[in-house]
């Protein structure tokens, strides 16, 4: 379907891009968004834009419900946060800065594109140390191995790089325990206050977190805490350790005494998925702790003890998914799930995919993301030999992957793309990256990567595991995405509903 080009959003051949306002107008945006009389107006406004913008592109109605969705449970959750108070001047402030310099034009942007023929990632996972004050049941980031930590100095070279030459404006921490990250004299938040124009989404235990730390994050302001939690109480401590969930609890309580905005961060389990986004779970983070946002990882067999036992049942998985839309549509509070969410970001975003990213460890090993342990670069060694991260796009090993990317779902025509529900190579299609793992030979960052691979009971496993969430998930792509007849823009606005019918 051919449209008008709108004034804040354009389509691009077959994806719906964000035309880059200016500076100026962003700030004026969001300043609207600022002003308690009018900011409700606005943002039912806005709502309505997006709606009716992603009704009329080339994308699946299930797609674009799915998009149009997430975006508005994003400005709902802000709404809802400078109601509530939570989020200070100063923090809203940070957010607008980093919101006027993400959007707006950048020249790196531009040369990027004309160098590799795509748009540069939109950002990068960097885990600066794998130092933790934890020993959580199944941690992603868990080895036998010693802690490593990078330096400072070369963490900060990363963030720099990842503005001057991607036009970057965000970064994502992980760990180990951010919060625990020492170099040279230095530690995390100086590396934010180096910084002023990124923003920092940290994934964190939420244990470090003391007065004097919310303290600074408020005066830095660019730095959003994302605290791990496993649903209730009990369920947190048992993953977690007896006592951490009263450890988060007071976090929670500095955070919103300095204004801090903050979200929580969930892995699903096959023991706790279906507590995740019970009532009371969500009612609880969003309604009475004031957690912004919400991260949902499901399982990854990586890392200490890995057991594919842990990971959700195909049927769990399909559970999780009508329920996460459901509370996203309701509720309006801002969920993503790196594997249900595939539809709103076009399947995997790994690799250094247009918007996407590359994750960098400890060690300095690069891997196509967080939950993919077998690095096709370290940083270490680029910088030695005089390159830049620029030179990643240049592994074949990452190539490849964006190219299967592109054959899969981010650049087909949408009649041709495949399930979107089920989009990761690693646990959906891991005959595709054990076929890219055994071309290009990356190296496993460390001992439980290196067994998974020689462990035939662990690759049978998987690849069974991807036959049976096909046979549970396809049909539901199938009549709920691909079935043009099928009208999957749920609750939209109004207007857009009466046009379609």
């Amino acid at each position: 379907m051919q449209t008008e080009a709108s004034p804040v959003l354009r389509r691009d051949l077959k994806r719906p891009v964000f035309v880059t306002p200016s500076p100026g107008a962003l700030r004026a945006l969001f300043r609207v968004l600022s002003a308690r009389p009018v900011r409700g107006g606005a943002v039912r406004l806005a709502d309505r834009a997006v709606g009716e913008f992603l009704r009329r592109t080339d994308n699946l109605p299930g797609v674009a419900r799915d998009e149009w969705l997430t975006l508005r449970s994003l400005l709902y959750s802000f709404h809802r946060g400078l109601t509530m108070g939570t989020i200070s001047p100063r923090a809203w402030q940070g957010f607008l800065e980093f919101a006027a310099h993400a959007l707006g034009p950048h020249p790196a942007r531009e040369a990027f594109c004309e160098a590799y023929g795509q748009s540069p990632p939109g950002f990068l996972t960097i885990s600066p140390t794998r130092a933790c004050n934890l020993n959580c049941a199944g941690c992603y980031a868990g080895t036998e191995e010693s802690p490593g930590t990078l330096s400072f100095s070369t963490f900060d070279r990363i963030v720099e790089e990842m503005e001057d030459l991607w036009g970057a404006r965000f970064a994502v921490i992980s760990g180990g325990e951010p919060f625990l990250y020492r170099s040279e004299g230095r530690d995390l938040l100086d590396v934010a206050e180096r910084h002023p124009k990124l923003y920092f989404l940290v994934y964190t235990n939420g244990t470090v977190i003391d007065r004097s730390v919310a303290k600074r994050l408020a005066e830095v302001g660019n730095v959003t805490p994302a605290i791990s939690v496993e649903g209730k109480a009990p369920t947190t401590d048992r993953r977690r350790g007896e006592g951490v969930f009263a450890e988060v609890m007071e976090a929670f309580g500095h955070l919103r005494a300095e204004g801090v905005p903050f979200g929580i961060s969930m892995t699903a389990t096959r023991d706790n998925c279906d507590e995740l986004l019970s009532d009371e779970v969500v009612r609880f983070y969003f309604e009475e702790q004031g957690a912004l946002y919400g991260w949902i990882f499901q399982y990854m067999p990586i890392g200490r003890g890995y057991d594919l036992a842990l990971m959700v049942t195909p049927e769990q998985r399909l559970r999780l998914q009508r329920r996460m839309w459901d509370v996203i549509r309701t509720k309006k509070i801002f969920l993503m799930d790196f594997w249900n969410s595939g539809t709103a970001c076009h399947g995997c975003v790994a690799a250094g995919r247009s918007g996407g990213y590359f994750y960098i460890n400890w060690n300095g090993d690069v891997t196509p993301c967080v939950f993919i342990p077998y690095a096709g670069a370290n940083i270490h060694h680029l910088y030695a030999a005089g390159g830049t991260i620029n030179d990643l796009m240049k592994i074949p090993f990452f190539a490849d992957i964006r190219q299967w990317q592109r054959d899969y779902g981010y650049k087909t025509k949408p009649e041709a793309t495949r399930n979107l529900i089920r989009p990761c190579p690693h646990r959906d299609h891991f005959d595709t990256l054990l076929s890219l793992i055994e071309r290009h030979g990356p190296q496993p960052i460390n001992r439980e990567a290196q067994r998974a691979l020689a462990d035939p009971a662990y690759i049978q496993g998987l690849l069974a595991y991807g036959e049976a969430c096909a046979e549970v998930l396809d049909p539901v792509w199938v009549h709920e995405y691909l079935d043009r007849e099928t009208d999957r823009v749920v609750d939209a606005p109004a207007e857009a509903v009466a046009q379609r019918r």
